[in-house]
């Protein structure tokens, strides 16, 4: 069990405005004067010493690009309106930035305690989940992750009048660490800030050179970079591409990976594997080479994250069996497998299997998780099967939740039993295919190709 970090000596005396601790000390960060009507923000790192063992200074929005761990916009809030101290220079740093990079120990953890100037302690997880980004995106690399953290508005100069905009200030890191920070794309004023439009601006702005200096981190993410550039352009579904599906009239849109484009008689018609059929529970999760086929009038790219069906219309109200999930500032756990949700006056609590292996079950309140990775039980027959192949059996105070039906477990004279069973119609043919009509059979790549008439079987 990994314990929450220390507080060290003259951590709680210091009056900087933002102070949160990490495992091998604590950081202070407060503006400072170093020019006439100029600021900027110097964070010092303390470890064994009373001096700081290593100081950056930087802007305030580009500070966390520095640092290498984001700051929250409480965080640059606080920091913004405190008042300036003199500048200080470290005497005896003995920490470098390459050795900052390396050792997570000197950077803030989910669990880090976080002292913000007239404000309760708080943590650093529980923070940075107040203050989600608009739209986070990772590369299909999984080196890069961009964040657009805000959408504020503008003008831009266009002829005789100016035309509303959007600024988008982003955040992009690089294999897990901030490296760029600071910089903004701009969009006109109509265009959704979430959009792939919108991340398609930012990674123009992101991949545009520049000729100011880099840390060798920013260098590093720069080059990683490179590659994005065919995203901006590349509207071409073909075959590996993430696609965007615009479901019939009454259907939701889903999304997938395309698997084979077929040219028939009747039109080109894209066969697309959905993200959800590899949900536990979908009926295609055993079946990898099970997808649907939809004319290519309704199939568009997209930079759109795989759908683990955690958020948006369908989203369930709570987890199940199976679900995968995150905490936001658990010091034993980053997280697990759900097993049970239980229901106690309307708190659901999990009880979960984390992810160290040295750890068994336990439980942990709704409210202290992120849902990441949701399920696809298509009834309670097929959960409670599931459940049972792996020992996991009946709990009064239990809550039962499927695509077709929900249940309560209830305590009976033989032992944990299932409530009354309510229906529910989830609506989504890529959630549960059996939506579809039996009379239009769904197509498979293995082992022979679908027949060249074949009809519409997917949203």
């Amino acid at each position: 069990m990994t314990p929450r970090d220390a507080v060290p000596p003259g951590y709680l005396q210091d009056p900087a405005p933002v102070k949160l601790t990490v495992p091998a000390g604590w950081w202070r960060l407060r503006p400072i004067l170093t020019q006439p009507g100029r600021q900027q923000i110097s964070a010092e790192l303390f470890t064994t010493l009373r001096a700081p063992a290593l100081q950056v200074e930087a802007d305030l929005h580009e500070i966390d690009g520095h640092l290498g761990f984001p700051l929250t916009a409480q965080m640059r809030e606080r920091l913004r309106t405190a008042e300036p101290a003199l500048p200080f220079v470290a005497p005896y740093p003995t920490v470098t930035m390459g050795q900052l990079d390396r050792n997570p120990a000197l950077r803030p953890w989910r669990a880090s305690r976080v002292d913000l100037a007239r404000a309760p302690s708080t943590t650093y997880g529980r923070l940075h989940h107040a203050d989600p980004p608009l739209r986070s995106w990772l590369d299909p690399g999984g080196d890069l992750q961009i964040e657009i953290l805000a959408a504020a508005a503008t003008t831009t100069p266009a002829g005789p009048q100016d035309r509303l905009a959007l600024d988008l200030p982003y955040r992009v890191r690089h294999e897990g660490l901030v490296a760029i920070s600071g910089r903004s794309a701009r969009i006109p004023a109509r265009i959704d800030p979430t959009s792939d439009i919108a991340l398609r601006a930012v990674l123009d702005d992101l991949t545009t050179p520049r000729s100011q200096p880099l840390t060798p981190r920013q260098s590093r993410a720069l080059d990683a970079s490179r590659d994005l550039r065919r995203l901006i352009t590349d509207f071409e579904v073909h075959e590996g591409s993430r696609v965007s599906i615009e479901g019939p009239v009454g259907f939701p849109h889903s999304t997938g990976t395309v698997r084979r484009i077929d040219v028939r008689p009747s039109g080109e018609h894209v066969l697309w594997r959905p993200d959800v059929a590899d949900l536990p529970g979908h009926p295609w999760n055993a079946l990898p080479n099970r997808v649907m086929s939809t004319p290519a009038e309704r199939v568009f790219s997209t930079l759109t994250a795989k759908d683990t069906v955690v958020g948006g219309s369908y989203a369930p109200s709570h987890l199940v069996y199976g679900a995968l999930i995150s905490t936001i500032d658990d010091p034993a756990s980053r997280g697990g497998t759900v097993l049970r949700a239980l229901n106690d006056a309307r708190k659901i609590t999990y009880e979960f299997q984390p992810v160290e292996p040295d750890q068994g079950p336990r439980e942990i309140s709704a409210t202290d998780v992120v849902p990441v990775a949701g399920t696809a039980w298509p009834d309670l027959r097929t959960l409670l099967e599931a459940r049972l192949a792996n020992h996991v059996g009946l709990v009064a105070g239990e809550h039962l939740l499927t695509l077709r039906e929900a249940a309560p477990v209830v305590r009976s004279p033989t032992g944990p039993t299932l409530g009354r069973i309510t229906p529910i119609f989830t609506g989504d043919p890529a959630l549960d295919p059996d939506l579809l009509s039996a009379s239009l059979p769904t197509p498979d790549l293995d082992p022979a190709p679908p027949p060249p008439d074949l009809s519409l079987s997917g949203p």
